[in-house]
């Protein structure tokens, strides 16, 4: 995500979870999990590769989560990994990363794309090296990686961010919406938005986007552009967020105005992030997926794309975590989840 870094039919309640449609399931539940179960064509062989996770941005609670994920099958998958990102969200230092990496003698280097396009020479060079190349949670353009494992679908995320914003504000009439997005060219974003757009056209015509702004992945950047947006649109009633920094920091800047319960904000977040907001009453709903086992799944096909028994179409075993689909080189982990206050307070990441 963080792009947030999971709905309806479609989205963040829209974006998958395999954690029981309400709680999103600690480590140990995960663990428990993922042991019951057999490790399925994940692992065919004994032979130790090593992989390389790299998120869009280190320090982010949402990439943090996908990598205890990781961690809890790394050993019993015989991968060797290594969980580094940039400090700051720049697609020209994951580049540097992911040719340090194979230079490294790397077996797979699993990705978070900062940008659709300018990873591609990087992620195809390391692919004529012999390298296998996956993205999760934001891809590339397709001829540069092999498997992108996907949180959900846009479709379901985007409609879901709008369904819970329409029913929220059923009955009213003209109401103003803001975006706070991450940057102008996350691929994640851009697509949700684009499903928010169409779904709003076509079945909510009280909603009106009077604005897209962006927080650069930065906490104190999303808080400035959220105020600066309240300030700019007075008449403006909700602020939807499809990023895991975007939320909290509308949320702040709503506190910050003196707004609590005149503006509505939602988006994707994570759910250690939004305890508080929720709590006090600030955000009564936002939507996000089982990140640990979107980190767990990673793995998974990690391991079974190094030992040639990864299908391109069909399903996929991924141990105890279960089967997933997979169409055209792409894993859905599967539908989003709605979180309330009951939700979030169970969650730990």
């Amino acid at each position: 995500m963080r792009d947030v870094k999971k709905i309806g039919a479609g989205l963040l309640s829209a974006v998958a979870i395999s954690m029981a449609v309400a709680g999103c399931g600690s480590p140990s539940q995960l663990t428990q999990s993922t042991k019951a179960g057999q490790i399925g064509n994940a692992s065919t062989t004994q032979k130790q590769i090593k992989v390389a996770l790299i998120p869009k941005e280190i320090g982010i609670p949402y990439f943090t989560g996908a990598d205890q994920g990781a961690q809890l099958v790394a050993n019993r998958l015989h991968i060797s990994l290594t969980y580094n990102g940039p400090t700051t969200a720049s697609a020209s230092d994951q580049v540097s990363m992911i040719n340090s990496y194979v230079a490294q003698g790397y077996n797979v280097i699993a990705v978070s794309a900062n940008d659709p396009t300018s990873l591609a020479p990087a992620l195809k060079a390391a692919m004529q090296r012999g390298v296998k190349v996956i993205t999760w949670d934001s891809d590339v353009i397709p001829s540069a990686r092999q498997y992108f494992v996907d949180q959900a679908t846009a479709e379901g995320i985007g409609s879901t961010l709008v369904e819970i914003t329409a029913n929220h504000f059923k009955g009213q009439k003209n109401v103003q919406v803001g975006i706070l997005s991450s940057t102008p060219t996350n691929p994640n974003q851009n697509s949700w938005i684009a499903v928010m757009k169409k779904v709003i056209a076509s079945k909510y015509p009280n909603l009106h986007i009077v604005t897209i702004q962006y927080d650069q992945e930065q906490p104190d950047v999303g808080l400035t552009a959220a105020e600066n947006m309240i300030k700019a649109y007075p008449n403006m009633k909700a602020i939807i967020s499809p990023d895991s920094v975007g939320v909290p920091a509308a949320a702040e800047a709503v506190e910050k105005l003196g707004l609590k319960g005149k503006i509505y904000v939602t988006g994707l977040a994570d759910p250690i992030q939004m305890k508080q907001y929720v709590n006090d009453g600030t955000v009564q709903q936002f939507v996000l997926w089982n990140v640990p086992e979107l980190g767990e799944l990673t793995m998974y096909v990690a391991r079974a794309l190094a030992d040639g028994t990864m299908p391109t179409s069909g399903e996929f075993k991924a141990g105890g975590l279960g089967t997933f689909k997979v169409q055209d080189h792409t894993v859905l982990l599967g539908n989003p989840t709605v979180f309330t206050k009951a939700s979030t307070d169970k969650a730990n990441y």
